[in-house]
């Protein structure tokens, strides 16, 4: 996809959001804590993780603004920017390490980190017109697995993470033995 306004960033993050929770509703307790093997989360902490990283999106980008704000270059008229992780064919990278920073604690229902999620979207939506008001494309702040990426990138981003996390949540409800 290429975005070409902050309108079709936050579109598509709703979006992603939206196949998101849709793939955790109506989830029971033990579907919900089904641990395929030690070394992968449970639904319910994919969910905490995606709320917890969620959150630091919208801090990030709030950090990113400010610096952009400062700066003040005026807004491009297209952003024209494709995927931050996605290849040209739509696949994801490799899976990598979790910063322990937003490794999931556990203990943490899905409602409770849902309700979290939720709280991101307004924020970019509260911010929106600040958004568009400046270039964001020269403050930059590193991603762990990227490396430096600007505010457009980061809300880009956000919308991509979900996806990322929804895919490995399909997959666990699709492995042997998982609660019916």
């Amino acid at each position: 996809m290429i975005y070409h306004t902050i309108a079709d960033i936050l579109a598509a993050g709703a979006q992603a959001q939206e196949r998101f929770i849709a793939a955790v509703s109506n989830l029971t307790e033990a579907q919900a804590n089904f641990r395929l093997d030690e070394n992968q989360w449970t639904i319910a902490e994919i969910v905490e993780h995606v709320s917890v990283v969620n959150d630091g999106f919208l801090r990030i980008t709030h950090k990113l603004l400010k610096e952009a704000e400062a700066a003040g270059k005026p807004p491009k008229a297209d952003l024209n920017l494709g995927h931050t992780i996605l290849d040209e064919d739509g696949n994801q990278p490799p899976p990598f390490q979790a910063p322990d920073r937003v490794r999931p604690q556990g203990g943490v229902g899905i409602k409770d980190s849902l309700a979290k999620m939720r709280a991101t979207l307004p924020g970019f939506a509260e911010i929106q017109s600040r958004l568009e008001a400046v270039d964001l494309s020269e403050p930059m702040f590193p991603h762990p697995a990227i490396g430096p990426i600007n505010a457009y990138q980061w809300m880009v981003l956000l919308g991509e993470h979900e996806d990322r996390h929804r895919g490995q949540i399909e997959r666990l409800k699709a492995a042997a033995g998982f609660p019916g």
